[in-house]
């Protein structure tokens, strides 16, 4: 068993903050079962990697333990979308958003997959026949070097035609799977031996001449069909509720009523760079890195401080009554043993 410290907002009668909602503020501890892992979690969890996810039992302890079916669920920072998969998963709807595009597709394609197997490979077969006659048009002397340097010549020519096609199709879910085996050093990738969250080549360890096998061309397509059927390994039900997936800043989230709980981890403080450690999938996404997603202040601290001040401010007021504001917070550790206060300062807003 694991133990969690969490911050749970209920809406409460008394005690005025200046998050503009009466709330109040308290600690609980929660256990959940480490049983809750990849080998029974649904598939569509590993759609793709995601630095500083949420744990998925984590997510479904909480989601289980405040909020009922057909509860209104709302996760301002998505991330991955553990908590809208989870809240889908089990009857609840769902409002998600960031302002990552990473984030933003792996959240769609999650909460929309294809109905089956079956419908996934029809669709496969699709964007695969679109992307055959896209591949002539692949000029690779218009990609970064960066980029270039981490694939076989013709994998990443095929791997920019399928891009192409899911772009041109609308597929969330197929591009997030072509980003699922972009790059890392097992053979069901697409790199050049990588490491498989952080884009680093790793060239030192697994050297051209003693691994030459490493460095040869790599099919994308077999390799699609493959991380397909793993995707729907453990099949999701279907979702029977309403499910919205927005791209924007979470200080402007849209308008939600009656809210049963809103769960959700904020940054870290600004201590994972999330530009730089998906910079290989963004530039996927939109053939460049995405600029002004990192919260600007003159302090880190400050800056935190007033970012969830306005995401509170904006979604508490619409929390019915006995609903839950539910923030998972973690303290960085930065150099020097320095400890980030993420959590002392959300516990701020609430108790003044």
């Amino acid at each position: 068993m694991t133990t969690l410290r969490t911050k749970v907002v209920p809406r409460a009668s008394r005690s005025r903050s200046d998050t503009g909602s009466n709330v109040r503020s308290f600690d609980r501890m929660y256990t959940w079962s480490s049983d809750a892992s990849v080998e029974s979690d649904v598939s569509l969890h590993q759609l793709a990697p995601y630095i500083g996810r949420m744990k998925t039992a984590m997510a479904r302890s909480l989601l289980l333990r405040h909020t009922r079916p057909a509860d209104t669920i709302v996760d301002p920072f998505c991330g991955c979308g553990v908590v809208p998969l989870e809240s889908a998963v089990h009857n609840r709807r769902v409002v998600a958003g960031d302002w990552n595009p990473y984030a933003v597709l792996l959240t769609r394609a999650k909460l929309f997959p294809p109905r089956s197997l079956q419908a996934a490979m029809s669709r496969l077969d699709k964007t695969r026949a679109l992307a055959r006659r896209l591949l002539g048009r692949q000029d690779l002397r218009t990609i970064p070097s960066w980029v270039r340097r981490f694939f076989h010549p013709e994998t990443l020519r095929e791997a920019l035609a399928f891009r192409d096609a899911c772009v041109s199709r609308e597929e969330d879910f197929l591009l997030a799977c072509l980003l699922g085996i972009l790059h890392h050093q097992r053979p069901g990738f697409l790199s050049y031996p990588s490491s498989h969250l952080v884009p680093y080549l790793r060239d030192r360890k697994f050297p051209r001449a003693t691994f030459p096998d490493l460095y040869e061309r790599r099919d994308v397509f077999s390799r699609l069909h493959a991380k397909v059927i793993r995707a729907f390994r453990r099949p999701a039900p279907r979702f029977l509720k309403r499910r919205r997936v927005h791209d924007l800043d979470a200080r402007q989230f849209v308008k939600v009523r009656d809210i049963g709980a809103v769960i959700t981890s904020p940054p870290y403080m600004n201590e994972l760079d999330y530009v730089r450690d998906n910079r290989l999938r963004l530039w996927f996404i939109e053939k460049r890195l995405p600029k002004n997603i990192e919260v600007a202040g003159a302090g880190r601290a400050q800056a935190f401080e007033d970012l969830m001040r306005s995401v509170c401010a904006r979604l508490a007021p619409a929390i019915r009554h006995r609903g839950k504001f539910e923030l998972v917070i973690g303290d960085a550790t930065r150099g020097r043993g320095r400890r980030g206060r993420s959590a002392a300062i959300v516990q701020s807003l609430f108790m003044r």
